[in-house]
């Protein structure tokens, strides 16, 4: 994909976002094709809107077909959070594990063990709020959603558990909810059995950013699948042992 439909589908996107105007799909000419075209996309969206790419959601355990979204400075939240509910119109939320890196990873760092892994990062607990810029989140192309950042809306994270035991989370229990209101339960529910996997594959990835900065954090997908809340709602993600984060999307 060339330089200029990156740059023309990007725009479009960062339109979208700017002003509040959603895409049936982007257009036939600016599709991207491959993961590398749609990440290209995302590259050239975050450089319009001038905003810093600070933390990934990833997806896959191999490291030759991972793929990522960019998270922007202004959609990554501190818990507790607040969030206007016409920022994020689609109000998907899912209770994930992300991982912050305590070191700078380079470009040669894509060999690394899981042993290192486990070093130079700290659990981070994570709501992810799930949004896009297209009508039908259901109906746009996979590889469109990519281009947006994979769907990603915001991000929400609580302090990391320094004190974290890793092998606690392929069998972690999670509990998302609406103040009584249960929305999902689940143990161990990562896809991957052990969410350090996909953090992994991401930073093993011979097609990832070559520099992720110390303090970049990374979203490993969802334990509760993807649930749909209101406008007013105050979600909130329990993690067994760990405690617990929340987000409020205001009217």
């Amino acid at each position: 994909m060339d330089r200029s439909k990156i740059h023309s589908a990007a725009r479009l996107l960062a339109q979208s976002r700017q002003q509040g105007r959603f895409l049936n799909e982007l257009p036939e000419e600016l599709k991207p094709a491959t993961f590398a075209d749609a990440a290209a996309i995302q590259t050239e969206t975050a450089h319009i809107l001038d905003e810093p790419v600070v933390a990934y959601k990833v997806s896959g355990v191999d490291p030759a077909q991972v793929i990522w979204g960019a998270i922007l400075g202004s959609r990554f939240l501190k818990h507790p959070a607040q969030l206007p509910a016409a920022d994020v119109p689609l109000l998907g939320v899912e209770a994930e594990i992300a991982y912050l890196l305590k070191r700078d990873v380079a470009a040669g760092d894509r060999s690394l063990t899981i042993e290192q892994f486990d070093a130079m990062t700290c659990v981070v607990p994570a709501i992810e709020i799930v949004d896009s810029r297209f009508l039908s989140y259901e109906a746009a192309p996979a590889m469109d959603r990519n281009a947006d950042f994979m769907s990603n809306g915001a991000l929400v994270a609580g302090d990391p558990w320094s004190e974290s035991v890793k092998t606690d989370f392929p069998t972690l229990r999670v509990r998302l909810s609406i103040v009584d209101q249960i929305l999902a339960e689940a143990e161990g529910g990562h896809s991957a059995g052990d969410p350090r996997l996909p953090a992994l594959a991401f930073l093993r990835a011979p097609h990832r950013p070559d520099h992720l900065p110390a303090g970049t954090v990374i979203t490993t997908g969802t334990l509760t699948g993807l649930k749909y809340v209101q406008p007013g709602d105050t979600v909130t993600a329990s993690f067994a042992g760990y405690g617990a984060i929340e987000i409020s999307f205001t009217t």
